[in-house]
């Protein structure tokens, strides 16, 4: 009995162990094809892989990644042809809401590819007060003809406070040889606050461009271009006079109070030469090469005169007349004020006044400067200008 119980326990042992060398064997094998399979998957797509699984568990977690905030704005997508980049698609999007505030987002695609994203007109492309509504406009012109493509979008935006009014506005981008666009800032925001209306084509009108090619343009008119261009809005309108005999206009700038005055830019060796003028007041003898500033208040008077000269204008006269005490007017026996009277520092008679200021600046020639509210605004003047 126990040499048979002896013989069982050494069969059990063997068996036991073939059971286990077995299954060592068929671990082994099952391994080798899994080790294979992860050999042949390559780092990109394993980052990739890696990336999508990120992004799926922060929108289980209730983040959403950028493309998931906007969605394409079909009808202001297409593929245009740029110089130098080629034919590329012009790509819109507007955010879905998610985001407070955010702007609509611009890109420029090669098939698949981003090759660039437009710079927002707002730091990090959320405004603070204003919600996105459309994109009204997109054009690609060549504005400064400097034979690369710019690009002009037009979008329009409503107050966050919820008020019906809606307002337009206009960027203005730069294109460049190596294929990048740089946002115009200034130039933006100058074309917003000059333009009433704000379309491709006002901006444009703006820019001067679409009138004449700039190298068929004289020098003073892409020097008045230039410089309107550079203002900041502190004109509230402007007009063209000829002030001298060329053909060359003289540009005034009309300021929004009597303390901003009148500014009058000439053309004079290539350039732009201003003169500032007091107040808002003054006339000019047209092509006569005079212009008189005359204006004051408070008992306070007084006529500059001005002659132009190689496109410059030079004061050659002044007169000053007023009370001499505005607190204690005194009047004369018809009830007009009694004036002291001041011609190029010689104190005179009202009469000898006016003598002296018509023998060099003959008053009944005189034209006005402007027409109040009847002045060009800004987009008015550079079409007068470039047409």
């Amino acid at each position: 009995m126990k040499r048979i119980t002896k013989k069982w326990k050494t069969a059990l042992f063997c068996m036991a162990l073939c059971s286990t060398l077995a299954a060592c064997g068929s671990k082994n094998k099952a391994r080798e094809p899994e080790e294979s399979g992860t050999a042949g998957v390559s780092t990109e797509a394993a980052e990739a892989e890696s990336v999508s699984q990120q992004e799926t568990g922060a929108a289980q977690n209730g983040e959403s990644s950028e493309a998931d905030r906007y969605s394409l704005i079909e009808s202001q997508t297409f593929e245009v042809t740029l110089n130098p980049q080629g034919k590329v698609t012009f790509a819109s999007y507007q955010p879905d809401g998610s985001g407070l505030h955010e702007d609509a987002l611009f890109k420029l695609m090669d098939g698949e590819r981003t090759i660039a994203i437009l710079d927002g007109m707002v730091q990090d492309n959320r405004r603070e007060n204003e919600n996105f509504n459309k994109v009204e406009a997109v054009s690609f012109p060549d504005y400064n003809n400097d034979g690369y493509s710019d690009i002009i979008i037009i979008c329009s935006y409503s107050p966050a406070s919820g008020a019906s009014s809606r307002f337009s506005e206009a960027r203005i981008y730069r294109g460049s040889g190596n294929g990048s666009f740089t946002l115009e800032k200034e130039l933006s925001d100058s074309a917003n606050s000059a333009l009433a209306e704000k379309t491709v084509k006002s901006v444009l009108g703006f820019l001067g461009a679409g009138k004449k090619e700039e190298q068929e343009m004289a020098a003073w008119q892409q020097a008045y271009l230039s410089h309107l261009q550079q203002e900041t809005g502190q004109w509230q309108g402007y007009n063209l006079i000829y002030i001298n005999d060329d053909a060359v206009p003289e540009l005034v700038e009309i300021g929004g109070s009597e303390a901003a005055g009148c500014g009058i830019v000439s053309f004079a060796d290539g350039a732009v030469s201003e003169t500032q003028l007091d107040r808002l007041g003054f006339t000019y003898i047209e092509k006569g090469n005079l212009l008189c500033n005359s204006d004051g208040h408070m008992d306070s008077y007084y006529d500059l005169v001005y002659s132009m000269a190689d496109g410059r204008l030079t004061q050659i006269a002044a007169g000053y007349y007023g009370a001499e005490d505005n607190s204690n007017l005194q009047l004369d026996e018809n009830g007009e004020p009694v004036y002291r009277y001041e011609w190029n520092g010689a104190v005179m008679s009202k009469e000898e006044y006016y003598q002296a200021l018509n023998a060099v600046y003959d008053t009944s020639k005189a034209k006005e400067g402007y027409q109040w509210d009847k002045w060009l605004s800004k987009e008015d003047v550079i079409r007068a200008i470039t047409e």
